[in-house]
């Protein structure tokens, strides 16, 4: 077993990508806002003034798994990005898929959902408790999660949460405190992304506080 910064590296192949120290393999994007991120005691913290900004983590990544607990302080919209990329649009400041959770109350489109940023996908690809598939031609094919799906009442308001984000593939999803969130399978060759960076987002808007810890890693390509 490998312990560092707070976190538990077991045999499961997962290893901590944050040291619980500092911000060391990650880079804040824009730069000038590097003051939205602190770390104490274990906790990353992002703070924004009104403005948002983007913590990528170093070296892009195809198939993973990743954990981590996040705590909102305040109300508040953040997520993670999935196979990010970076200069692509001039939207967004990060193009891809977006693993996508806020306080609680704030709606099925963002708790839960998953988006895509960037390309002209229609923003949010799937809504809290569904699963899409994302065919070849474009055309969108839902269903609802039927099983251990994820509802508000599951998420503690200002509490740590655990969230657990798998994609292999075409196929990812991601749960919070073990309930499914919602699933996309996109098989859309011409527009999907088959690898980029991760990154934890603090979106634009009122001012807000978000925590995290224990962030882990499992690499598959």
């Amino acid at each position: 077993l490998l312990v560092t910064g707070g976190t538990l590296a077991a045999a499961d192949g997962f290893q901590p990508i944050f040291d619980g120290k500092s911000l060391k393999g990650w880079k804040v994007i824009p730069a000038a806002k590097r003051g939205h991120w602190s770390v104490r005691k274990g906790i990353l913290k992002g703070q924004t003034d009104g403005k948002g900004s983007d913590l990528m983590l170093e070296g892009e990544l195809g198939d993973f798994e990743l954990k981590l607990e996040y705590r909102l302080r305040t109300n508040g919209n953040s997520g993670i990005h999935v196979r990010g990329l970076l200069g692509v649009s001039k939207t967004h400041t990060v193009t891809g898929y977006h693993a996508d959770f806020g306080h609680v109350g704030i709606g099925p489109k963002v708790l839960g959902a998953w988006d895509f940023h960037g390309y002209p996908r229609g923003d949010c690809l799937t809504t809290r408790g569904v699963e899409v598939t994302i065919q070849e031609d474009g055309k969108k094919v839902f269903s609802d999660i039927v099983k251990n799906a994820l509802e508000p009442s599951h998420v503690n308001k200002r509490g740590w949460n655990r969230v657990h984000v798998i994609v292999k593939g075409h196929v990812m999803e991601f749960t919070i405190n073990g309930k499914l969130c919602s699933r996309v399978i996109d098989e859309e060759k011409k527009k999907r992304i088959d690898k980029g960076l991760i990154g934890l987002q603090l979106h634009g808007g009122p001012p807000m506080t978000i925590e995290f810890r224990k962030i882990l890693l499992k690499r598959s390509r």
